[in-house]
C-alpha cells in the first residue's frame, strides 16, 4: 500500500499530489494506533490547483454521503496526504490553516472521539503524521511504520545524540540512521527463559530504547543451563523471570527502559502494552502464546518474530534431532498456523487443559485431546543460535544488508543433526483464511476483542 501511494503522490513532474487514507484503530496501554485499510487517489486533473509548492484538491466530492456512512459503519479514520517533491518535511502554515478548517467539519460528522488526522509524503516515502483535533489543534504522531519484507520505522522528532562508547560500536556497523532507530524501538518480548533471555540480551546490547517483557513464571532449577542471568538463588527465591532480566537490563546501564508483566498473553494489560510495541518477539513453546501473538501482530501491522526450538534425544546418550526455526509474520503473507508451527487441535487441547484440567485429562487418556505441555531436552547453545538467527532476521529488515531480497527468509531452519539450513519465502495471506479477514482490524477485530475480554 505504501509502494502504490508513493507511486501516486511523487512523481517526476514533482508536482503535488493528494489522497485520502481510510485507517482503522486500535487502543494500546498508552498508544493509539491507525492501520491504513486503503487509499483514496485523487487525480491531479480535478486538482483546481496544481503546482510544485501548493495545491488544492476537491476532497468534499470523494466524500459522499454513502462513503461517509461506510466509515461510520467501519469506525474508520480520515488521514489526508499531500506530497511535497522538493522534500520540505515540514507542515506550512497554509497546511495549518486548510487541516483546522477541514478537520472540524471531518470530527462533525461522527458522534465518537475517533482521530483523524494528516500526513505529508517526502520524495523517499518518508512520511510525517499529525493527528489534528475538532479544534484545530495538532499533535505529531509518534512514529510511521510501513511494515513488509522490509521494516521502515520513521520515529517523528529529533533523536538525542548517543556519545556513548557501546553505542559507538553499533553505530559503525549500522550506520547512525539505524542506530537512531534502535534506540527509539520499543520491543515486545513474550516468553523469557532459553530462547527469550538471549533475545533480551541482544536487544538490550544493541541499545534498543524499551523493552517489554511478558512471562507468568518464575526461575526454576531447570531453567539455570540456559537462562541467561539467571542463578540458583534466583531458582531458591522463585524470582520471576521478567523481574530478574529487568534487573540485568538495569544493572547494564545502557539506557534501555523496561516494562515488565508477570502474566501472559491471556492478562488483558500485558496484550494492551504489547499493542504498543513495534516489533514483537514470540520466544514461547504453546501453540496458545504463538496464536494470541499472532492475533496482535495481524490485526495492528505489528512486525512479529517467531522462534522455535525443538531437541530429541536418543535415549542412548545421543540427539536424533536438534532443529531451530525463525520466522517473520507481516501483514501479506501466511502466519504459523499456516505454516504448521501449530496446530488447531493444539490449540484446543491447551485450552481444556487451562480452562477445565480434569476434562482435559479425561479426553486425552480417551484420546480425543493430543498432549501437551510435555517437557523436552533443552541447551543454552542450540537456544542461542535459533535466538541469534531471528535477531539478525530482524537486524537484516531494518537495515536491509542482504545481498538477496528479505520475502526469501521469511522462514529459516536449521537442521544441526543433518547439516540443513534452509530459507524459504512465506505462502500468501490469501492462504491463511483464519487470519486473513482481521488483517488490520486494530480493536474490530474479533481476535482481539476476546484477547481483552
Amino acid at each position: 500500500m505504501h509502494a502504490a501511494l508513493k507511486k501516486h503522490l511523487c512523481r517526476k513532474d514533482e508536482l503535488e499530489y493528494a489522497a485520502i487514507l481510510l485507517c482503522h484503530s486500535g487502543e494500546g496501554k498508552a498508544t493509539t494506533r491507525l492501520m491504513a485499510k486503503e487509499f483514496i487517489a485523487i487525480p491531479g486533473e480535478e486538482c483546481e490547483k496544481q503546482t510544485e509548492q501548493s495545491l488544492s484538491w476537491p476532497f468534499a466530492s470523494y466524500m459522499t454521503p454513502k462513503r461517509i456512512e461506510t466509515i461510520e459503519r467501519e469506525g474508520l479514520s480520515v488521514v489526508t496526504i499531500h506530497s511535497h517533491p522538493k522534500g520540505y518535511d515540514r507542515f506550512s502554515k497554509t497546511d495549518d490553516k486548510n487541516d483546522g478548517e477541514l478537520f472540524s467539519s471531518v470530527h462533525s460528522w461522527f458522534d465518537d472521539a475517533r482521530p483523524h488526522g494528516s500526513a505529508i509524503m517526502m520524495p523517499d516515502g518518508r512520511m510525517v503524521c499529525r493527528t489534528v483535533g475538532a479544534d484545530g489543534i495538532c499533535a505529531s504522531m509518534q512514529s510511521v511504520c510501513i511494515v513488509g519484507a522490509d521494516i521502515r520505522i520513521d520515529k517523528q522528532g529529533e533523536c538525542k545524540d548517543d556519545s556513548s562508547e557501546y553505542g559507538l560500536r553499533i553505530r559503525q556497523t549500522f550506520g547512525k540512521g539505524t542506530f537512531d532507530v534502535l534506540r527509539q524501538l520499543k520491543v515486545g518480548v513474550v516468553g523469557c527463559s532459553g530462547t527469550g533471555s538471549i533475545i533480551v540480551e541482544l536487544l538490550a546490547r544493541n541499545c534498543i530504547g524499551e523493552i517489554v517483557l511478558v512471562d507468568p513464571d518464575c526461575v526454576e532449577a531447570k531453567n539455570l543451563n540456559r537462562m541467561l542471568n539467571s542463578t540458583a538463588k534466583d531458582a531458591e527465591q522463585r524470582h520471576p523471570k521478567v523481574e530478574r532480566l529487568k534487573e540485568a537490563i538495569r544493572e547494564m546501564e545502557m539506557g534501555t527502559r523496561v516494562e515488565s508483566y508477570v502474566a501472559d498473553t491471556r492478562n488483558t494489560e500485558a496484550v494492551n502494552a504489547l499493542i504498543d510495541c513495534d516489533v514483537l518477539f514470540g520466544c514461547v513453546d504453546s501453540a496458545t502464546g504463538r496464536y494470541h501473538l499472532e492475533c496482535i501482530a495481524t490485526a495492528f501491522y505489528i512486525p512479529y518474530f517467531d522462534i522455535g526450538v525443538h531437541l530429541e534425544a536418543d535415549r542412548r546418550g545421543g540427539i536424533s534431532h536438534a532443529d531451530v526455526a525463525a520466522h517473520y509474520i507481516y501483514p501479506d503473507v501466511a502466519g504459523l498456523m499456516a505454516r504448521e508451527v501449530y496446530s488447531s487441535q493444539q490449540l484446543t487441547a491447551e485450552g481444556w487443559k487451562h480452562n477445565n484440567p480434569a476434562h482435559y485429562e479425561e479426553q486425552h487418556k480417551a484420546g480425543y485431546l493430543i498432549a501437551v505441555d510435555e517437557d523436552q531436552p533443552a541447551v543454552i547453545s542450540i537456544n542461542m543460535l535459533a535466538a541469534c538467527l531471528s535477531f539478525n532476521d530482524f537486524l537484516a529488515r531494518l537495515h536491509a544488508f542482504r545481498l538477496d531480497d528479505n520475502a526469501d527468509f521469511a522462514e529459516q531452519r536449521f537442521q544441526l543433526a543433518h547439516g540443513y539450513y534452509q530459507t524459504k519465502a512465506a505462502p500468501s495471506r490469501v492462504d491463511d483464511p483464519m487470519f486473513q479477514r482481521y488483517v488490520g482490524m486494530g480493536d474490530r477485530s474479533f481476535l482481539v476483542q476476546k484477547l481483552k475480554q
